[in-house]
């Protein structure tokens, strides 16, 4: 019987997108001042969680948010570009009021835009880097330094109610912790902040 893999599933800091209240996508919008004292906060958080591995998407929202956290591990942070946020196609920096006024918005599942990706095709890649982990690390602890939209897929993934995704608030940085063999799952942790309200971060 294989061991499970442990993931802790991290959202970065607040970026620029963030805060302007904007869809990101896959554009690569650094991280703001707060966002940078939220990477130090839950650096802190973590710190006494042993990592074996230490990954995030290619974007720097997530790369900077996983440094600050891999420097006081001594791990270093594994990129992976399959990792980035959902592609939202032309709905890329629109506002987010903007979009929950369009008919085809629903709150309980996902929207593929015009132009952007299916639920399919964001699953695929995302899950291709998760079980490839899992296979590589069985046992082992790994973090995943993510962004808001791929996380909830995977979390929702985890608890087994694709297409629907659950709409738990998931602010930046909070943390998600599953276990997994890859065939069974168990969620620990789900979208939990209390570092987020509790820290001087503003």
């Amino acid at each position: 019987m294989t061991a499970p893999t442990t993931f802790y599933f991290v959202r970065h800091g607040e970026s620029e997108g963030n805060a302007a209240g904007r869809f990101t996508g896959q554009t690569d919008s650094p991280l703001t001042a707060r966002g940078r004292k939220q990477a130090q906060a839950i650096a802190e958080e973590l710190a006494s969680v042993r990592f074996d591995r230490i990954v995030s998407s290619d974007l720097s929202r997530t790369r900077d948010t996983a440094e600050a956290i891999a420097k006081r591990q001594g791990v270093r942070v594994e990129v992976f570009p399959e990792l980035r946020e959902i592609d939202v196609g032309e709905r890329t920096g629109k506002p987010f009021d903007e979009v929950r006024g369009l008919p085809n918005w629903t709150d309980d599942g996902f929207v593929a835009w015009p132009g952007g990706e299916t639920l399919e095709k964001v699953v695929a890649r995302v899950l291709g880097v998760i079980e490839r982990l899992t296979r590589e690390s069985p046992g082992k602890t790994i973090l995943v330094v993510g962004h808001g939209g791929i996380n909830r897929i995977l979390l929702s993934h985890f608890l087994r109610i694709l297409p629907k995704l659950d709409r738990t608030p998931a602010p930046n940085t909070n943390i998600s912790v599953v276990h997994t063999d890859g065939k069974t799952h168990t969620v620990e942790r789900l979208f939990a902040a209390d570092h987020v309200t509790g820290a001087d971060v503003g």
